[in-house]
């Protein structure tokens, strides 16, 4: 696909959310880019506020403020009508915009004379009051323009207060390139020398027979804190601690460590285990160096990341004699999703979560997506055409799949694919914690959510598999339907003025609580079938919408940031409390829990046959010289019991025995046990 009708494609996307030729537009713009940025893990959630005032040349249509590190990022959009240029004078004076608008917050005549009911009124009274917590000022400039090929970088200034602002650029050019790529995310490609002055000398730990290459390092702090300052949360992301959002008391010791003994801080820390896609070595008098890594990740050690980043920012520490050991693998591009999970959970065994890599490689991922590729959704009302929710396991694997066809096979695939019923994780466990009454939880932002989307799933898949069926599939999607076409309407409304993310969230656990009160089901099948919503069930959620956007606007005296407000249980306590009627219209949507227990269990059942067929493929297709294999391994290593013993016995002797769907569902927990205990098949 060419950039030209990416853009187009692009762009009709947003006209057909926001209404041709409305004021929306840009929002809609501003809104899709942000998400992406999200997704990119450039940041960990935003907030929109469109303030523009031309005659003081300030503009800001979003914001984020991290406070674990202090980072405050700017969003300034600039949108176009049609695809052109952005220069770089034109670059320059879009930036100085958000920077005018940062400094002019400084001022406490700026806030004092907004309206609270400005969208950007919260954070110009924190930049105000609380600008000593800020370490550091990041501004993009979002743009469905093409970057000028003139443009390398916008030089780093500093605002009236002394921060350091650093500025970034997404244009269409940009997320077309990620978008179009098999990983579907932007590669980190780290220049040591040319970024930070120095090749970084290395040990090699591997020989070269070995699979994959390690290296043994030690990484100095300054160094470890710029790397973060420049790539932030995208070095973590498969930090099984970081996505589960461990906490411990950790951070307060490395602080004063840091602050008090540098010295030994290379003694007391346990160090980094990192991994990387690709790496160049610069060898020079016998010494090893790395000179080059590509997509670098931290995964173990993101709490000393951040700990020693926030101490540099937050206590202006001297890191001078701060150093951290560091262990990398170079694992490459076709091996990512198999090895590295692996060597995040091996290195985060303090981790509670049983399940530690619910990444992509996770048993629940693989059943989700299996029943996404073979599960047909009706057609939609006057259409023919029987379509899939196709659901990424994987990030980038809908583009991965488009790429191998042909154009005539890539119109098709995207007949039967289309890119709106595309879903990630993130996204289900968006639409899943919304419908389980957490629209604090939903509010953190994506990576927390998913974090207790993860606990939840994990305890529940490890009690029992059978509920995570094709009904568990299609009331999933269900969930998917009510939040997306909820979420086009909200903006539309006469009473909307902001937070449109929090308010779904909360509009759809208010509605299930009070279906909750009621002593029945909703039934989810319905809007399966239609693969829509009824009129009168969308004409109610937005009546309780509109309530919900009175009440979290309503907050305690001493909170004026609403999105904040929104991530508290309190907030959630509060509608809780709130009287809102349900519309007797719904009354034909509920079922008796009865019926829906019915439903659920003929659901596992159908899934217990699927798990022993799918056992008794799985058991054949690894063939009788595998099992053999595992009966000469125990044979040595008397690991297994009797029992286990006899059941290994029938499939080693296929196909003369033939292990019945029982026999093999029990086949593989004795392979668990056998790989646990140090079998390996060659």
């Amino acid at each position: 696909m060419s950039l030209e009708l990416f853009y187009t494609n692009f762009m009709q996307e947003i006209y057909s959310e926001a209404e041709v030729g409305s004021k929306f537009n840009e929002p809609v713009f501003v809104e899709k880019v942000c998400d992406y940025l999200v997704e990119q893990a450039v940041m960990e959630n935003y907030n929109l506020c469109s303030h523009k005032k031309d005659s003081l040349g300030l503009k800001l249509d979003a914001w984020h403020r991290n406070e674990q590190n202090g980072v405050l990022t700017l969003i300034v959009s600039h949108y176009k009508d049609k695809l052109e240029t952005l220069t770089t004078s034109l670059a320059m004076q879009i930036s100085k915009r958000a920077v005018r608008f940062f400094d002019k917050s400084l001022d406490n005549n700026f806030y004092q004379t907004m309206e609270e009911t400005d969208l950007a009124y919260p954070l110009v009274r924190d930049i105000c009051l609380k600008s000593s917590e800020i370490t550091s000022i990041r501004i993009i400039i979002i743009t469905n323009s093409e970057l000028s090929k003139s443009i390398k970088s916008i030089p780093s200034v500093d605002s009236n207060n002394g921060i350091k602002i650093n500025f970034d650029i997404w244009d269409i050019e940009r997320i077309y390139r990620i978008d179009s790529s098999k990983a579907g995310k932007e590669s980190i490609e780290i220049d040591f020398k040319e970024e930070f002055g120095n090749y970084l000398p290395c040990l090699k730990a591997f020989s070269q027979t070995d699979e994959y290459q390690s290296y043994l390092l030690v990484l100095p702090g300054s160094l470890l804190s710029k790397l973060y300052d420049k790539y932030t949360e995208r070095l973590l992301e498969q930090n099984v601690r970081t996505f589960l959002q461990f906490k411990g008391k950790v951070n307060k010791g490395m602080r004063n460590t840091i602050i008090n003994e540098p010295n030994m801080f290379f003694a007391f820390n346990n160090g980094l285990t990192a991994t990387a896609e690709e790496i160049a070595i610069y060898e020079e008098n016998g010494n090893t160096m790395i000179s080059k890594l590509k997509n670098l990740q931290i995964v173990n050690g993101g709490q000393t990341t951040a700990s020693i980043y926030n101490t540099l920012k937050k206590e202006k520490a001297d890191l001078t004699q701060v150093f951290i050991q560091v262990k990398l693998t170079i694992v490459p591009p076709e091996s990512v999703e198999t090895i590295v999970p692996k060597i995040s959970e091996f290195a985060n065994t303090q981790n509670k979560v049983n399940a530690a890599d619910f990444f992509s490689n996770s048993p629940f991922h693989w059943r989700f997506e299996e029943l996404s590729r073979r599960i047909w959704a009706p057609s939609s009302e006057g259409g023919l055409q029987e379509t899939h929710w196709f659901y990424e396991r994987a990030r980038g694997q809908y583009m991965t799949a488009k790429t191998k066809l042909t154009p005539a096979e890539q119109k098709k695939f995207e007949k039967i694919n289309p890119k709106p019923q595309m879903l990630t994780k993130t996204d289900l466990a968006k639409f899943y914690n919304s419908w389980e009454k957490m629209p604090h939880v939903v509010s953190l932002g994506a990576q927390k959510n998913f974090g207790k989307f993860a606990e939840i799933m994990t305890e529940q898949w490890n009690k029992d598999d059978k509920p995570f069926n094709e009904l568990f599939f299609k009331e999933s999607i269900a969930k998917a339907i009510l939040f997306k076409e909820l979420d086009k309407k909200i903006m539309k409304q006469s009473w909307y003025g902001g937070y449109k993310a929090n308010i779904v969230t909360y509009t759809i656990s208010k509605f299930r609580h009070m279906i909750d009160g009621k002593s029945k089901l909703f039934n989810l099948m319905e809007i399966w079938n239609s693969q829509s919503l009824p009129a009168e069930l969308l004409d109610n959620l937005l009546e309780i919408a509109a309530k919900v956007n009175e009440v979290i606007k309503d907050t305690p005296q001493h909170v004026t940031n609403i999105s904040e407000w929104c991530k508290k249980p309190d907030c959630w306590e509060n509608l809780i409390n709130t009287y809102v009627p349900l519309s007797s219209t719904i009354e034909s949507m509920l079922i008796d829990p009865s019926v829906a227990k019915e439903q659920k269990k003929e659901a596992a059942t159908v899934q217990s046959i699927d798990n022993g067929i799918e056992a008794q493929k799985y058991v054949f297709d690894k063939t009788e010289q595998y099992w053999k294999k595992m009966q000469d391994w125990n044979k040595a290593s008397f690991v297994l019991s009797h029992k286990e013993k006899s059941i290994l016995d029938i499939a080693a002797a296929i196909p003369t025995k033939i292990p019945t769907e029982k026999q093999c569902l029990s086949l593989l927990d004795v392979e668990k046990k056998a790989l646990e205990e140090g079998f390996h098949f060659v």
